[in-house]
């Protein structure tokens, strides 16, 4: 009895552990098809517009330290401190009683050498006569030509002295060599002022127009002027902005005025001079500003978010691609020209439409020592369109 009750459960005990066995085994083979889950960004052809933040500062145009050429006592201050004035207008009048005296007295002496050289002539030509008559000798003759030579030097020198006593005498009036902005002056009536002396009397800036000079490290202008693997369409016309340093803007562009070729031995750095108008006085010398240069547009340049971008013991950019079969591609030697707000512009290594892996990359260390796998994007892929990227570069400043 109990013989047969053994036979009548045992069936049952072994459906039940093939259950059991197909329950695991079924399990086994669902974990092991579970692809790891990533999230990923295809690369869309966009027109990166290549801008560049230096470090500037405000120089003026042309700049005009006044200096007497003449010593004596300041007579007249005759224009308002804080004030523009014009090319040619007198500053200051220097005491010219001395200078007129001067130039009277070089006045009469090249009167009196005119006088001597006429006198000169005059016997010339009555010796000329007496010689051919045999009355005088030649040596006679040729000491009166000398001596109508040598009035007639004097003559000259005498001239030479009365034109440096009227420039002496026109010195006394100090006069603005430059249109342009002038500030307070050093000296008041009264002051005893030497020609040549170290200090300025006042300064003259012109402010309009007026330059901003910029400094970049010379590696990275290197870079901007000579990257081989960067083709760019250079930008045309006025192509610097203009930020202060409370990140309000400058109304109006700017241009390039000029690329210094010289390094700055101390601190590895070229000069870019830019130029803006600047008829309401709203830059002033000296400020610290922010110029933004435009470099150019690179066409369908590749952007990629800088998450989906490592580097490797080797120093190497690498990157994570997802293939349109789920496989996971390691891809090594990355060439990335700058970055930007989160994204790499990458030159070589990533194509457009492909699909860069930017989470779950810890998942997938296995790919980076050659071991095939795949993955499964969680979501749709992300992209980066026109419109964003233009708000990137024109927030970039800030």
């Amino acid at each position: 009895m109990r013989f047969n009750k053994l036979l009548l459960t045992l069936p049952v005990a072994l459906t039940s552990l093939l259950l059991l066995a197909s329950c695991d085994n079924n399990q086994s083979q669902d974990g092991a098809g579970q692809l790891p889950k990533v999230t990923v960004f295809k690369v869309e052809p966009l027109n990166y517009t290549l801008k560049i933040n230096l470090p500037g500062r405000v120089v003026a145009s042309q700049i005009a330290e006044i200096r007497p050429q003449v010593s004596g006592i300041v007579l007249n201050r005759e224009f308002e401190e804080s004030s523009n004035v014009k090319a040619g207008q007198s500053l200051y009048q220097i005491d010219p009683a001395i200078y007129q005296a001067n130039y009277d007295s070089a006045v009469a002496s090249v009167a009196s050498a005119k006088a001597n050289a006429n006198i000169a002539q005059l016997t010339l030509k009555r010796y000329a006569g007496l010689l051919n008559t045999k009355s005088i000798s030649q040596q006679e003759y040729d000491k009166a030509a000398a001596d109508a030579k040598q009035a007639e030097a004097s003559v000259l020198v005498a001239q030479a002295a009365e034109h440096a006593a009227k420039v002496n005498l026109d010195y006394t009036k100090v006069y603005s060599p430059i249109d342009g902005y002038i500030g307070k002056s050093s000296v008041t009536e009264g002051a005893l002022v030497s020609a040549g002396q170290p200090a300025p009397l006042a300064l003259v800036q012109q402010l309009d127009p007026i330059y901003v000079d910029m400094t970049e490290a010379a590696t990275r202008y290197n870079k901007y002027l000579q990257d081989e693997n960067i083709i760019y369409e250079p930008a045309q016309g006025d192509n610097v902005e203009l930020f202060f340093n409370d990140g309000s803007k400058y109304a109006l562009p700017g241009n390039i005025k000029f690329s210094d070729m010289t390094v700055n031995e101390t601190t590895g750095t070229v000069t870019l001079r830019s130029q803006f108008s600047n008829a309401e006085g709203k830059i002033l010398p000296g400020m610290f500003v922010k110029p933004q240069l435009t470099l150019g547009t690179i066409k369908n340049a590749v952007l990629v978010p800088q998450q989906g971008i490592t580097s490797n013991q080797k120093g190497q950019y690498t990157a994570k691609i997802l293939k349109p079969d789920n496989t996971v591609e390691y891809r090594q030697d990355i060439k990335i020209y700058t970055g930007i707000s989160g994204y790499w512009v990458v030159t070589s290594g990533i194509d457009v439409g492909e699909q860069v892996i930017t989470t779950g990359l810890l998942n997938l260390t296995a790919v980076e020592r050659g071991q095939p796998m795949k993955a499964q994007a969680v979501d749709k892929p992300a992209t980066l369109s026109q419109d964003q990227l233009d708000n990137i570069i024109k927030s970039s400043v800030k």
